[in-house]
């Protein structure tokens, strides 16, 4: 049995998982380590040290959900009204660096193009994930949302509750996330910035700037930081989703969100569709809710590739259910029983890697795929340039996961490489079958097969369909003319 390993999440200012490391001692060689993986030491002064802190924690805890208790209706108040700062706009980073979000860091580059007196806010800093270039650029600009300790944490709460905007936001969260006043304070604000309760925080580091507009992606739980901290402040907010207003998770608030943000900014006409028919949705959200695609640095993928018909497939994503990659062992055997040369290349990593490890060897496909671990931009145009094809076969999960429009698709269109793929979501606004691209069923192997074999075939016939996916996407996805449509949203 593999020796477990236990993840201190905010060390050092957070107290101390003391019910995982106990469970974890109990096995020989475990390990505690911070959020970016580093060994941290574990001896009988620091377990009596955090064993102190988390006692302590849960008084003050206790006291100011109490106090919070006595001094918050329980009925959330019409939203008040906002009124711009003198100050910048901020825009509002879920995490920096990361594997996955370079079309959000290449958004707000673009935007600070073109006005470089706005601010950049990261909520969290993820010193385990690889650097990409976007990512180097904007960490130059990025203020990072300072941790604070148990007593320092529960005295900014308790001042911001002594205030009415502060005791409307408890209200928010007692009266519509079906929650309590304590979901403002959980412990858990210490070990995760991305915690609701750090909108204090969030709104104290604002303050000073007197922000006359604040943006955020993602509409899950950055967006309680960030909808919390323009609250506090009076300051009018937006939202730029991308499918996650669908996904499921406690605290959800989207209609407040919906009510509150100036405007929700979708990826796709397919996700606004979807958010439009939503039970939540309020009446005037049709004029808030503009649909504007995510863009590339068309300057960084002006090179094309040569398409030797060699069969290599590319493949880069966070190793998830919804890319439909267990898909691909089953199509690989299928191939080469057909007598069509292919290779997988698969760059990335998560949760699916040892299922799609198994696959491979099961289907007796392994010696023709090559899982390269996650691997920064530069290495995944390396990548698609000596490719024949790009492979996401999306699917829908059964807990409604989905993609919008993969970044990678457009990446590697971009490029003059054929993306193969499935009609699911926005995928089809840029990809049609036969057209710019080639789908095949969601979900279906079969499908998958006779789309991959076409993109393998006679080589004139897949070079005129990747010359106009490439055409489209350089057309279309300029990241510069697409965050000027977001520019003039923010100021309008």
């Amino acid at each position: 049995m593999t020796a477990p390993t236990v993840v201190w999440h905010g060390w050092p200012h957070a107290p101390a998982p003391l019910h995982a490391i106990a469970a974890a001692r109990a096995h020989a060689g475990w390990r505690l380590v911070d959020d970016a993986g580093r060994p941290l030491p574990w001896n009988a002064w620091r377990r009596g040290r955090e064993t102190v802190r988390v006692l302590w924690q849960r008084a003050l805890t206790a006291g100011l959900a109490a106090l919070a208790t006595a001094l918050v209706p329980r009925r959330a108040a019409p939203p008040a009204p906002t009124a711009p700062g003198d100050g910048p706009v901020v825009l509002v980073l879920p995490v920096l660096p990361d594997l996955s979000h370079t079309f959000v860091y290449r958004e707000a580059l673009a935007l600070l193009r073109q006005r470089p007196d706005w601010r950049v806010v990261a909520l969290a800093r993820n010193d385990a994930a690889p650097v990409h270039d976007e990512a180097r650029r904007l960490l130059a600009h990025a203020t990072f949302l300072p941790r604070e300790g148990v007593t320092r944490s529960a005295l900014r709460a308790l001042r911001w509750l002594l205030t009415a905007r502060g005791r409307s936001l408890f209200a928010l969260y007692r009266a519509e996330a079906g929650g309590s006043v304590r979901d403002l304070l959980d412990r858990e604000a210490l070990r995760t910035p991305r915690h609701p309760g750090n909108a204090f925080l969030l709104a104290d580091l604002l303050r000073p700037l007197r922000p006359r507009h604040v943006h955020v992606w993602s509409s899950t739980w950055p967006a309680n930081v960030a909808m919390g901290a323009a609250h506090l402040l009076g300051a009018p907010f937006s939202i730029s989703s991308y499918v996650d207003f669908e996904f499921p998770y406690t605290l959800k608030l989207l209609a407040a969100k919906l009510r509150r943000a100036t405007f929700f900014r979708v990826v796709t006409r397919y996700c606004r569709q979807q958010l439009l028919a939503l039970p939540e949705a309020p009446p005037d959200l049709g004029g808030r809710a503009p649909a504007i695609w995510l863009g590339l640095d068309l300057a960084e993928w002006r090179d094309e590739a040569p398409l030797a018909g060699t069969g290599v497939l590319v493949s880069a994503a966070r190793l998830v259910p919804k890319k439909g990659l267990h898909l691909l062992p089953p199509a690989l055997a299928q191939l080469r029983a057909r007598g069509i040369a292919c290779r997988w290349r698969v760059v990335g990593d998560g949760p699916e890697l040892a299922a799609l490890r198994a696959s491979c060897a099961r289907h007796g496909v392994d010696d023709l795929v090559d899982f390269l671990g996650p691997r920064d931009n530069a290495a995944v145009r390396r990548e698609l340039l000596a490719a024949d094809a790009a492979v996401l076969p999306c699917v829908l999960t059964p807990d409604g996961e989905r993609d919008g429009i993969p970044i990678f698709l457009c990446e590697a269109m971009a490029l003059g490489v054929p993306a193969v793929t499935t009609p699911v979501a926005g995928i089809p606004e840029m990809v049609r079958d036969g057209d710019t691209g080639f789908l095949a069923r969601p979900g279906d192997v079969a499908s998958l097969v006779d789309a991959l074999a076409r993109a393998l075939g006679p080589r004139a016939a897949a070079r005129a369909v990747a010359a106009r996916g490439r055409a489209a996407v350089h057309a279309q996805l300029d990241v510069d003319r697409l965050s000027r449509q977001l520019l003039a949203e923010i100021e309008r």
